[in-house]
């Protein structure tokens, strides 16, 4: 039996987007969705949420009124979890190719693998560095490189979850503190690292090297016009989903109401509570970063449902206005990116 989880901070039409994907290509090759809604999100939002899920017989949905850390919600969740093999899935990842997922839970259930998941460098890089020497591993070629994984299609038995400390997610360590995953190895400084880095120290210390398997991870990236044109990165032909990358960064943050609360917190935040958006981008490449962003949300609100939630929506179309106009974007290559993402994934 097979799961996959999905953590969720709340964005609806980025998760009626991301279900599309779910009914059409890949939701046949699971037996349960387990989606962890944590946001303090309106009570319309979230009622249509909840039905959005309940549509769908192979989701089991969980709904928390407050925003925990990501991993967090990965430990819980896996409390509930009844399948034997289980995928982590992000909500900014689009599956768009069928029979994928297939293989990545046939590696794991054939014996091939006790994991399977894809590079991330996501930590200081005193820890880069340190299991480099351990494990021998090879930091160089296109992508993302690292020892730790992406919590975004890893895929491992129920089982090998539990066997580690279950901190999936970020941690910090103080100057002279030990890491026993790295050998003991005595932090000069203080080192930090993203969700999933404990985690997957504890695992390569479990499991031999032989037994990781690798899928790519296919981000999508600021430069993407240029790759779509040199037909590189998530353009290659080959790439069989995409991982966008910052969206939850939206209505927890990026997307403001014309009151200035942020979205996903505009029943409970007041204006003067809120900081006029700041670290505004200063170089084309930032401002691309946000283009990118923005693209993407464009995608969600055009392929939202009629009739729902159209309080929120237009929020949703005046507060991706807002953003495009304090930040100096260019909305030629916001819609040039709509247009080739689009192309690309539908």
């Amino acid at each position: 039996m097979r799961a996959a989880i999905l953590p969720y901070p709340g964005d609806p039409f980025l998760l009626n987007f991301w279900l599309g994907f779910f009914d059409r290509i890949w939701g046949k090759d699971v037996d349960r969705l387990y989606i962890y809604l944590n946001s303090p999100v309106e009570k319309e939002v979230v009622e249509y949420i909840r039905n959005l899920c309940l549509r769908r017989p192979k989701i089991n949905f969980t709904y928390l009124p407050n925003q925990i850390e990501h991993g967090e919600v990965i430990n819980r969740t896996l409390e509930i979890v009844q399948e034997d093999t289980v995928m982590l899935v992000e909500d900014d990842c689009f599956i768009f190719k069928p029979g994928h997922i297939d293989k990545i839970f046939t590696l794991i259930e054939d014996g091939d693998y006790d994991i399977v998941g894809s590079k991330r460098g996501s930590c200081s890089l005193e820890i880069l560095e340190r299991a480099a020497d351990i494990w021998n591993l090879d930091y160089s070629g296109y992508g993302d490189q690292g020892c730790n994984f992406w919590p975004n299609l890893f895929c491992a038995k129920k089982s090998t979850f539990l066997k580690t400390s279950r901190n999936f997610g970020a941690k910090a360590w103080s100057a002279g503190e030990i890491i026993p995953e790295l050998r003991n190895f005595k932090t000069p400084t203080n080192l930090y690292s993203d969700t999933f880095v404990q985690a997957s120290l504890e695992l390569r210390t479990m499991i031999d090297q032989s037994r990781i398997g690798f899928v790519p991870q296919y981000h999508a990236s600021p430069n993407d016009i240029t790759h779509e044109e040199n037909k590189t990165g998530i353009f290659d032909g080959c790439a069989p989903w995409v991982h966008v990358g910052s969206l939850s960064s939206g209505i927890n943050g990026l997307l403001k109401d014309d009151k200035n609360r942020v979205l996903a917190r505009k029943t409970i935040d007041k204006p003067e509570d809120q900081i006029t958006m700041n670290n505004l981008p200063t170089t084309d490449q930032e401002k691309q970063e946000y283009e990118r962003r923005l693209a993407w949300y464009l995608l969600f609100v055009e392929h939202a449902e009629e009739g729902r939630i159209e309080d929120f929506r237009n929020n949703y179309i005046l507060a991706i206005q807002q953003c495009i106009r304090i930040m100096g974007l260019n909305t030629k290559r916001i819609h040039k990116q709509k247009r080739i993402y689009g192309t690309l994934i539908l």
